[in-house]
């Protein structure tokens, strides 16, 4: 008892600097040496306001903040009110300032210089941060003004004064709101509008008949936009477009939602929301911006060659939706033609081909066929893909009508050892893996084994056929 009777009145003082939360701060100003900066907080991203309107890192933007809240009073100097020349208080270096977004108060850490926010009639609270003590080289004196004192602080607080705005800047190509994100339109000169549209989790390529795509590869493309950075920052005032092509660009993508009636929150139809320009490709580069941002930034040129405008490129990888047991009837042309016919008690039997029906390899065929998937979609079919001179045609019926016939076309050998495959109905080439289009060639014909031929010692000591 008598140790804490003795205690000085500073060893009972609350030593957090501040109560405020990092997440609950919606404004910062920032003034150092090399000038002010101004963070707001809209919705749920921060923006840098000064010296520059850009899109600012959450995280960067929270960890600074944090610097603060998080701070600790080393030790208790003395009180405000008298000279502050001695610890460099008088003409502070540089302050930041922090507005709670549920209090009209904001608290202010000044760091050298006391700060007055124009048009503003918030009160700040205030920390100025000083000059060294001589006894204490780790620690630096601060003031923080809702409190009137003077205190030490670790002597890292002053990084805060290094802050730039690069330092704090968002570098990511663009922020998509997914929850709100219904179409995707990807525009390029000389070529029709492909346009993909969301609805109940599902894309489809909207047009007249709202052919399915493949929405792996469009969740793949929206997860790469999101987390792709710029290779840096090449303009901050965009007044010379034509310079990097984006007077006119080669390709625009355009975000929106899209609202099929009118609702007391929107009206009906297509409202973009983000939209990013591609221009003039520069060595391993390409020129890129915002279209509602005046900068010019450079990405990877491998990210502008991943999105392309023809929408045969974004069908789905399903080529047949088709149960095995369904398949009625089926036809393999390589060298030859061979076709099968399922009677009704489902045993196979041929309709042009002789000898005992390899089970096991049918069975195999006709699993892979019924479940086919490319691997990829290639695009429009060109002559180099070898669909003059097929390696393998396969035909097929299937119930419930068993008259709608199927098609599979196989061409030439991809580099990468997929083969170019088209179907008929459908736009287009795709590639199926050479695993399918081994099962899709298997020999149905049951091959008869050739008897050994007998040795020399064995024709003499076998006894001779009747």
């Amino acid at each position: 008892m008598k140790k804490e009777i003795v205690k000085k009145p500073e060893e009972f003082r609350d030593r957090k600097l501040t109560y405020l939360v990092t997440a609950k701060v919606r404004r910062v100003v920032l003034k150092t040496p090399a000038g002010e900066m101004e963070l707001e907080k809209k919705d749920t991203h921060w923006e840098i306001l000064k010296p520059l309107r850009a899109r600012a890192d959450d995280q960067k933007v929270n960890d600074l903040i944090s610097q603060v809240t998080s701070a600790r009073i080393g030790e208790f100097v003395a009180d405000d009110r008298g000279d502050l020349h001695p610890y460099g208080l008088a003409e502070p270096r540089g302050s930041i300032t922090l507005f709670d977004q549920e209090q009209k108060k904001d608290q202010k850490i000044e760091i050298g210089a006391s700060l007055k926010v124009a048009g503003r009639d918030d009160k700040g609270q205030t920390l100025q941060i000083g000059s060294v003590p001589e006894k204490e080289k780790d620690q630096l004196y601060v003031r923080f003004v809702p409190r009137g004192s003077v205190y030490t602080l670790p002597k890292k607080i002053e990084e805060i004064l290094n802050t730039k705005p690069a330092d704090v800047r968002d570098n990511h190509l663009v922020r998509i709101d997914t929850n709100i994100l219904d179409r995707i339109t990807i525009d390029a000169p000389g070529k029709a509008k492909t346009v993909l549209g969301r609805k109940d989790g599902n894309w489809t390529i909207v047009g007249p008949n709202n052919v399915p795509a493949d929405s792996g590869a469009i969740r793949r493309m929206i997860d790469t936009l999101q987390n792709e950075r710029v290779t840096r920052f090449v303009e901050d005032v965009a007044s010379n477009l034509p310079k990097y092509g984006l007077d006119k660009p080669q390709l625009q993508l355009t975000f929106s939602s899209f609202a099929s009636e009118n609702t007391a929150e929107s009206k009906a139809g297509e409202e973009p929301f983000a939209a990013v320009a591609f221009g003039k490709e520069e060595g391993e580069n390409v020129f890129a911006r915002l279209t509602d941002e005046p900068f010019v930034v450079a990405v990877r040129r491998g990210l502008f060659n991943q999105i392309s405008p023809d929408p045969l490129r974004w069908q789905e990888l399903s080529i047949f939706k088709i149960k095995p047991q369904q398949i009625h009837r089926v036809s393999v042309t390589t060298d030859k033609e061979l076709s099968l016919e399922r009677s009704q008690n489902s045993q196979w039997h041929w309709l042009k081909g002789a000898g005992a029906i390899n089970q096991a390899n049918l069975q195999s065929l006709i699993n892979t066929l019924s479940n086919l998937h490319a691997v990829r979609w290639l695009g429009l079919t060109t002559p180099q893909q070898g669909f003059d001179k097929p390696q393998l045609v396969l035909a097929f019926t299937a119930s419930p009508d068993n008259k709608t016939a199927h098609k599979l076309i196989v061409g030439a050998l991809n580099h990468d050892g997929t083969m170019c495959a088209r179907v008929d109905g459908r736009d287009g080439t795709f590639t199926i893996s050479n695993a399918d289009f081994n099962n899709l060639k298997l020999p149905l014909e049951t091959q008869a084994v050739a008897s050994p031929s007998p040795s020399p010692t064995a024709a003499v000591t076998v006894s001779p056929a009747p």
